[in-house]
């Protein structure tokens, strides 16, 4: 089972209806995963509530309090598409808090994880498998401060212990040591070891309780269930999200899952490629918009990201930002743009009020190519700056993307540069094709061996 889409109106920025289609898992790494950016208050965690509401409470329709129904509006209508079959979940009037929940499939579930992951660190003793603890999740009336029922996961995750530690040990880079303990006062506790010392779970960081809930999240999930994680990188380490994002990935492979952001880290280019979907939320005071890139952009992403050996920051890190922009980008050439375009801002008093892309696109040809995924992501304010010798791509910019601004700089390129001599051929430790030459096999595969020995050690 898979849910394809959702459509949702009047539930908080909602004002007018809007779709969210969800990647479906194909067999390829991150291809089962749908990642939701956008900027605070653009309505990335509202989508993330739509989907707890689908479950409900203990089966019970969900009730839309004054404060989550957009006021435009007053009512709510919420339609899931599960396998062709469409769920909804609607107001039963306007102005009316109670709702009817039409047509659920109960056997198709969404494990939401909110941001807000922190747990009581002395507990009772309770089993909960994973489906009692999605019926007891459903929608609050109010976002909490802490996760509701999740220590009783713990006694459960505490039987599969081997299952568990083995996902926490790739994300941590270690795998810890821990139990469950009991004071005389009859309270349970996480217990973790150090060496020859232990400290209780109200000693321990906030980054490893996130990752602690995280992993619960994944580790029982099953291949007809979606998994919503909404903001995953809080409170951890880049190296933390860098690994965390590669077991997601890893699950995605034949599940769906579903991740809102504010990290380039878990914006992974060959999930993308692979069919990952990435949804971009705006809210500019005409209330929430969703915008999906198209296969179009897709195809984009696949020929600037794979293989580009001159320009393979083209989608880097910082590149990946621009997934995360409210607005005003700015596209130059190369990097030298980039670096330098401020410094002329200066000399002329004129700084331009812009982010710009990256590292720059890598080449005027591939400046429309940019052009292509922001209009797909909702974008409005775009400047494509190119250099004098390039003027002629402008006539076509401005046809394809009416809406942009384009113009070129009144020099040839951005610096003076001399005269380059041509240079000799260089015999590489890969040939033509990018294989490594047989006799340089068994030296480099030496060479490999001893570095991965200091490493570890």
């Amino acid at each position: 089972m898979s849910l394809e889409k959702v459509d949702v109106t009047g539930y908080r920025g909602f004002k007018n209806k809007q779709t969210i289609n969800f990647s479906v898992q194909n067999g390829k790494t991150g291809s089962g995963l749908t990642l939701i950016t956008g900027a605070n208050n653009s309505g990335k965690s509202s989508i993330v509530e739509v989907l707890r509401a689908r479950t409900g409470l203990h089966g019970q329709p969900p009730s839309f309090t004054v404060g989550t129904r957009n006021i435009f509006t007053d009512e709510v209508e919420i339609s899931f598409q599960v396998n062709g079959t469409t769920e909804k979940i609607k107001s039963q009037k306007k102005g009316s808090s109670e709702t009817d929940r039409l047509d659920v499939n109960d056997q198709f579930h969404v494990f939401c994880l909110p941001s807000r992951r922190a747990f009581n660190p002395f507990f009772g003793k309770g089993v909960s498998t994973r489906e009692s603890y999605i019926r007891s999740s459903g929608l609050p009336h109010l976002r909490h401060s802490m996760l509701s029922g999740f220590e009783s996961r713990l006694f459960n995750i505490l039987k599969n212990q081997d299952e568990f530690n083995s996902i926490l040990g790739n994300v941590l880079g270690y795998t810890p040591e821990w139990s469950i303990d009991q004071s005389d006062q009859g309270q349970y506790f996480l217990k973790f070891f150090n060496g020859g010392s232990s400290h209780t779970s109200d000693g321990l960081g906030e980054g490893i309780i996130s990752i602690f809930s995280i992993v619960d999240s994944l580790y029982d999930s099953k291949t007809d269930q979606m998994v919503v994680i909404d903001e995953p990188e809080l409170s951890l380490h880049p190296s933390l999200q860098k690994r965390l994002s590669s077991v997601i990935n890893g699950f995605a492979k034949d599940r769906q899952i579903v991740i809102s952001t504010h990290s380039p880290y878990f914006v992974d280019m060959d999930s993308i490629c692979n069919g990952a979907s990435l949804i971009r939320v705006t809210n500019e005071g005409e209330g929430t918009k969703v915008f999906h890139l198209t296969g179009e952009s897709r195809e984009v992403i696949r020929k600037l990201s794979s293989g580009n050996l001159n320009n393979p920051h083209t989608f880097g890190l910082d590149a990946r930002e621009l997934f995360f922009l409210e607005d005003k980008v700015v596209i130059v050439e190369g990097q030298e743009d980039v670096l330098l375009f401020p410094e002329v801002g200066e000399q002329v008093s004129q700084k331009i009020r812009g982010n710009f892309f990256g590292w720059g696109a890598g080449g005027a040809s591939n400046i429309p190519l940019i052009c292509t995924v922001l209009k797909d992501l909702g974008f409005r304010k775009v400047v494509g700056l190119l250099d004098g010798d390039k003027k002629d791509d402008i006539p076509n910019l401005k046809t394809w993307f009416p809406k942009y601004y384009f113009n070129h700089i009144s020099a040839d390129d951005i610096r003076t540069k001399p005269a380059r001599k041509g240079s000799e051929a260089v015999y590489g430790l890969l040939d033509e094709g990018k294989k490594i030459r047989k006799e340089f096999v068994t030296p480099t595969r030496a060479l490999f061996s001893e570095i991965n020995k200091y490493l570890e050690t």
